[in-house]
């Protein structure tokens, strides 16, 4: 009896194999094969009851519980439900006085192994906990409801199946689960391992050829690239077969290279990493593509082998962007110089060995303020760029140029003594001073240098003895230079508008009369008839339009229009030898009663030469002939200052000038 128990159990253990041979045999894919799974079951099931313990005729007993409860465990109720009706069916057809015992246990058997798929087999699969006891229990339990079944049998068999069976059914058969259990849940325990081993394996080769940063395995020993997706080559601009039959650093930048090949030895070494850096190739064009690498030792799972995995990506545009603001944080935005901070920190680190001697140079472009005042910042701008451009194109590469301040310019020249210095100085002023502000105002700019020949040297000195060298120049050039400027300036508004030419001349000679008739001293009288000429200079900086407009002006164009005392001002307080003028023009449109502009002066706080120049200029004004209206004659217009005196104009200097300059008496 117990051989053939033992029996039944071993050709369990043999079915085992069976499971391990099926393609199916994954449990999350066996509903596409449970008709399939069953009827295999079903039929080993029948082979196993061909062999069975015969107890009494109609009495048997063999291993179809187990099959039938590990069949429903591991492959769920359809498998273990067809195959219990295979089995239920052939015991049917033995048939016998246990039959009713015998469904009931392919019954229960059925019940337990599916319940325990149900709720049990996932968390055993998913989390690989293996409770090996709870195989036995499940079992145990199956077994035990299988000994309360044979309660069923004719009470005339019954004690001599108890009797017989008992010790079997409660022992061997939980034993025999057991290990069937053990064996087919090590076997998808394996499969479980090999499918995700396979699928980390598709895993990584789907995101290593796929992946959209670049990726390479390279051989740590030989240095040979081992694998390498399309993304990388992409990076490279390379073709496959080009990189695979070169090495790393065949196409690394030559300044890359020391660090790439120490962190290549480190990885030799033992440290794994990860390494990250960024790093330079040369593509096969020959241009330079800036990458970040992630660099890690990788295990192949070859005996002897050591490879790198680098994850790579082309950080061309960020490094773009990095020097564009390193760039702009170090140059100046308008002439593309070095900026004064740049300058300040190049002189504190420069190391002159090799270089000496070289020359200090510092510029100054001479009456900036004036050209913004009169044309307009635009154009003072206009002007550094093209100095700066003549400058950049004389000097050599190597050399050294920054704009230090507004309007001024330091130049550090290398292996150049002062002699070619001053060479240099004389060619760029010969440059500039060919160049026009609106075709009209010539430009210059004054130069001083000082030259370095010994080590012993402090360069901080040499620097400040070129700019006392340039401040010196420039007291001898630049008043010539600036008056010369103003003078430009006042023709260019002239030869733009002959109206305010001879409006400006005419105004310029009655002062020169009132001037005569007041006595004042010659001096004086030289004074106001210059004032006289450049009382409108402001004029230059407001839009021909505006100046040309026939009829009358608009409140914006009024505002603009008033504009022009405060830019004259400006203008000549930038001379040195015509800064005393600047304050009469600034006034020259105050009224005597404290309504004129810009400043609302009253009475005697309106300058004597402002004054003088608001009676001539509005005469001037009156009888002068426009487009848009008739001059009016000498004898009105004398009459309307004197109507104006006291409110528009100084009451005492009015009268003088109508009798005295016009001829002009009430009376008359």
């Amino acid at each position: 009896m117990i051989l053939d128990v033992v029996t039944n159990i071993a050709l369990l253990l043999i079915l085992s194999v069976v499971y391990a041979t099926y393609p199916f045999k994954d449990y999350k894919t066996l509903s596409s094969h449970s008709i399939l799974v069953g009827c295999v079951v079903g039929v080993f099931g029948i082979l196993i009851m061909l062999k069975p313990f015969v107890l009494a005729t109609g009495v048997v007993f063999d291993s179809r519980s187990i099959l039938i409860c590990v069949t429903g465990m591991f492959f769920g109720f359809v498998p273990a439900a067809l195959a219990s009706f295979i089995m239920a069916l052939y015991r049917i057809f033995t048939g016998g006085s246990g039959l009713p015992t015998g469904l009931l246990v392919i019954l229960f058997s059925l019940l337990v192994g599916t319940l325990w798929h149900k709720y049990r087999l996932r968390s055993f699969v998913e989390k690989q906990k293996l409770l090996n006891l709870e195989f036995l229990l499940v079992g145990f339990i199956n077994h035990i409801g299988m000994f309360f079944i044979m309660f069923t049998m004719p009470s005339s068999l019954r004690p001599l199946v108890l009797s017989t069976m008992a010790f079997p059914i409660l022992v061997y058969y939980p034993i025999g689960s057991y290990l069937l259990c053990l064996l087919l849940y090590s076997q998808m325990q394996r499969f479980t391992t090999i499918k995700e081993l396979k699928k980390s394996e598709q895993q990584f080769k789907t995101m290593f050829e796929q992946a959209p940063i670049g990726m390479s395995l390279t051989n740590l020993i030989t240095g040979e690239i081992t694998s390498v997706n399309q993304s990388y080559l992409d990076i490279l601009a390379m073709k496959r077969e080009d990189l695979l039959c070169r090495r790393w650093e065949e196409i690394t930048y030559p300044e890359d290279k020391k660090i790439s090949a120490e962190i290549t030895e480190k990885m030799r070494l033992g440290d794994e990493g990860p390494f990250n850096f960024d790093k330079r190739f040369i593509r096969s064009d020959g241009s330079v593509v800036w990458t970040n690498l992630s660099l890690s030792v990788f295990d192949p799972g070859e005996e002897g082998v050591m490879e790198s995995l680098c994850m790579t990506i082309d950080i061309s545009q960020r490094k773009s962007e990095e020097e564009r603001v390193l760039y702009a944080s170090t140059h100046d935005s308008l002439t593309d110089l070095y900026d004064r901070s740049h300058f300040e920190t190049y002189v504190r680190d420069l190391k002159v060995e090799g270089k000496l001697p070289l020359s200090v140079v510092f510029g100054d472009v001479n009456a900036l303020r004036i050209i913004n005042e009169a044309f307009g910042r635009e154009e003072g701008n206009l002007l550094l760029q093209r100095i700066a451009s003549i400058i950049k194109k004389s000097i050599k590469p190597e050399d050294y140029a920054s704009r230090v301040g507004g309007d001024e310019i330091a130049l550090i020249l290398f292996n150049t003594p002062v002699s070619d210095a001053e060479l240099l100085i004389k060619e760029i002023r010969e440059k500039v001073s060919e160049l026009k502000v609106q075709n009209s105002v010539r430009t210059s700019i004054s130069l001083g240098v000082c030259g370095m020949n010994t080590i012993e040297e402090d360069l901080n000195e040499i620097i400040k003895k070129a700019e006392k060298d340039v401040g010196n120049r420039k007291l001898m050039e630049s008043p010539h230079m600036r008056g010369r400027a103003v003078y430009a300036i006042i023709n260019t508004l002239h030869e733009k508008n002959k109206r305010e030419e001879l409006h400006s001349r005419r105004v310029s000679d009655l002062c020169e009369k009132m001037a005569q008739v007041l006595e004042m001293s010659e001096w004086q009288v030289s004074e106001l008839k210059l004032l006289g000429l450049l009382h409108d200079i402001g004029k230059i900086a407001i839009s021909e339009t505006i100046l040309n407009k026939q009829g009358k002006l608009s409140g914006e164009e009024w505002i603009e229009m008033k504009r022009h005392a405060e830019i004259g001002y400006r203008i000549l307080i930038a001379v040195d030898d015509m800064n005393y003028l600047a304050g009469y023009v600034l006034a020259h449109h105050e009224r005597f009663d404290g309504t004129g502009y810009p400043k609302g002066l009253k009475g005697l706080e309106i300058p004597l030469q402002s004054r003088i120049i608001s009676i001539a200029d509005a005469y001037d004004a009156m009888t002068a002939e426009r487009t848009y209206r008739k001059a009016i004659s000498v004898e009105d217009a004398a009459k309307e200052l004197l109507k104006h005196a006291g409110s528009q104009f100084d009451p005492d200097l009015v009268v003088v000038f109508a009798e005295k300059v016009l001829g002009f008496r009430k009376s008359d």
